[in-house]
């Protein structure tokens, strides 16, 4: 009886081996039996892997290229017309007309109107600036000189209409009618001169004109006198470059066509032609005490240029050669030596370059560049630091 059941658990045992030694050796003969499927499978499936990476870098390589362009504001190099450049100084200033002076229009103390009024305040026309107060002055009282024209106007309008009654009947002569007539007009004139503007307690100053308060003349409580100034109130829309050219350059002004000058809160650079500027007028002499020559541009103020600011100004002259020139932005200076950054379509070159003039934006050069190259003109500080450093700046494309 043992005997068949050891031989039963043997087969069974040898059974259960087999189909374990079976499956094993299915997957491994399939891994095997199919190894040259595979590889060949694997072959094909890491071809068409490269074949999808090359075919996907083409496209991320012009796209990194233009993003390259675009970060680094990259230009192709070309002739410009660029003429002779008088570098020089020069002032804003409000231009004629653009300002207004705000007087007194009666004797007496001065009280503001705003609580906060300050110097570069917004202002709009006949907005009340300041009340002229007699307060208790004696002489020329405002209040009391309101009361007597007033009273002068009602007796010459009582005056006058008993006069036209009269008249119609020919009770009086034309002449006694006319000095009545007379009369009347002038009080009425007098009391709408002092009505107008009068308040309890004083004459109100109004603004003129829409604009800013430019500057305050007078204090709180000071005694003024009629026509003395009040405020003076900017427009601000049209403004006045002043520029004080040296005495070597007079023989270069007529030729003069327009200018770029810098401002020196900002550093940004404006040009007289994209202000809507002209050419006013250049001094035939010059000014007191001076070895300059006076040049005006009248230009348009966008709302950030502010007068009395003394500017930097590049007088641009009629362009007389065609010259390579780029924007000020792509240069860097490395121990009194200038360079650039050229997209040589194998990464960025540095190329040392000689300047020679520039109106403000464009710099001409002279030697180290040629016509269609590729020249970066923004953030050139990034391209710089990453070549110190050792490595690419964002974007950037190496083959």
């Amino acid at each position: 009886m043992k005997l068949p059941i050891v031989i039963l658990t043997v087969l069974a045992i040898a059974l259960t081996s087999s189909c374990h030694s079976d499956r094993s050796h299915e997957l491994l003969g399939h891994h095997h039996g199919h190894s040259h499927s595979e590889g060949n499978h694997d072959h094909d499936h890491d071809h068409d892997h490269d074949h999808d990476h090359n075919h996907d870098h083409e496209p991320k390589h012009s796209h990194s290229n233009h993003q390259d362009h675009q970060l680094y504001g990259v230009i192709d190099v070309a002739f410009t017309p660029f003429g002779e450049v008088i570098r020089a100084g020069g002032e804003i200033m409000p231009a004629r007309g653009d300002e207004q002076v705000v007087i007194a229009n009666h004797d007496g103390l001065v009280l503001f109107a705003l609580a906060g009024i300050q110097e570069g305040i917004e202002v709009k026309s006949n907005q009340q600036l300041i009340t002229i107060s007699s307060g208790n002055l004696v002489h020329d009282n405002l209040e009391a000189g309101y009361l007597e024209a007033k009273a002068q106007f009602e007796k010459a309008k009582i005056d006058f209409q008993r006069a036209s009654r009269l008249m119609a009947d020919t009770i009086i002569p034309e002449r006694e009618y006319l000095d009545a007539k007379l009369a009347f007009e002038v009080s009425q004139a007098a009391f709408n001169a002092i009505k107008r503007n009068y308040e309890a307690g004083g004459q109100k100053v109004l603004a003129t004109t829409n604009g800013y308060i430019k500057r305050i003349h007078v204090v709180e409580g000071e005694f003024v006198q009629m026509g003395q100034p009040l405020v003076t109130i900017s427009q601000n829309k049209r403004l006045v470059i002043k520029v004080d050219v040296p005495q070597n350059a007079i023989p270069k002004l007529q030729n003069i066509r327009w200018a770029n000058f810098i401002t020196p809160y900002d550093g940004k650079i404006h040009s007289t032609t994209e202000l809507n500027g002209r050419l006013v007028s250049w001094g035939r002499t010059t000014a007191d005490n001076s070895f300059y020559i006076p040049v005006f541009f009248e230009v348009d103020n966008k709302g950030d240029l502010i007068p009395g600011t003394f500017v930097e100004v590049y007088l641009q002259t009629a362009a007389v050669a065609q010259s390579i020139a780029i924007p000020k932005t792509a240069l860097l200076e490395e121990f009194g030596s200038f360079y650039v950054f050229i997209d040589n379509h194998e990464g960025w070159e540095k190329r040392y370059v000689t300047p020679d003039g520039t109106d403000g934006k464009l710099v001409r050069i002279a030697h180290g560049l040629n016509v269609g190259e590729h020249v970066a003109t923004r953030n050139v500080s990034r391209i710089r630091l990453s070549q110190m450093s050792g490595q690419l700046p964002e974007h950037a494309h190496v083959h």
